[in-house]
């Protein structure tokens, strides 16, 4: 009798352990998943390395837009890395993709492994890759952890938007340094010499 109870016990283990892997994928479900534009996906329901918040927020989505009398005053939008191993690492926004590619050293990673960068373009919502995209820097459209970067296809619409909110500054991918999406205070310090990237 003893002998079936072990068996018994190490059927219910087994199906146990079995039960548990097969969960373990769920917590990335499909819908969790966003296409990006070169056929990878992104995580939402992963964390951004740089600010810790979940990628596609509490809704789980690549884009949300906040509104007050007609006009936009907060843009969440999801930015990602593509390596060229493959591997994607997704942010809650532009302004953390700039911050995980300026700091390499604080992340671990070597920004020449990286293939592509993508964020989210205001006006249509979709993803698009950074290289070809117009960014405003310090409107007055916040981002969930307050200044945000906001991608536009075209330098005029970046312009328009520039002036209607109050913006400092329109640049390319090239152009952003550190000083532009460095929040002040303790969480996010300047890089030292040895930190910054070549």
């Amino acid at each position: 009798m003893k002998e079936v109870r072990k068996t018994s016990s190490l059927g219910l283990i087994t199906l146990a352990v079995s039960l548990i892997a097969f969960a373990a994928p769920l917590h990335s479900s499909a819908e969790d998943l966003a296409p990006l534009p070169d056929g990878s996906k992104v995580d939402l329901s992963a964390h951004c390395p740089v600010c810790g918040m979940t990628v596609g927020g509490d809704l789980g989505a690549t884009t949300t837009y906040s509104y007050r009398d007609g006009k936009p005053i907060g843009f969440a939008g999801v930015a990602a890395a593509v390596f060229k191993d493959g591997h994607v690492v997704g942010f809650e926004g532009a302004r953390c993709l700039f911050i995980y590619s300026a700091v390499p050293k604080r992340f671990n990673i070597e920004v020449e492994n990286i293939a592509r960068r993508f964020v989210t373009d205001f006006p249509s919502g979709k993803m698009v890759d950074v290289a070809n995209t117009f960014l405003v820097l310090g409107s007055s459209v916040k981002g969930p952890m307050g200044y945000e970067v906001i991608s536009f296809p075209t330098v005029e619409e970046a312009e328009k938007f520039k002036s209607e909110f109050g913006a400092k500054r329109v640049v390319q991918m090239g152009t952003v340094e550190f000083k532009d999406v460095e929040r002040k205070g303790p969480s996010l310090k300047k890089p030292s010499v040895q930190e910054t990237p070549k």
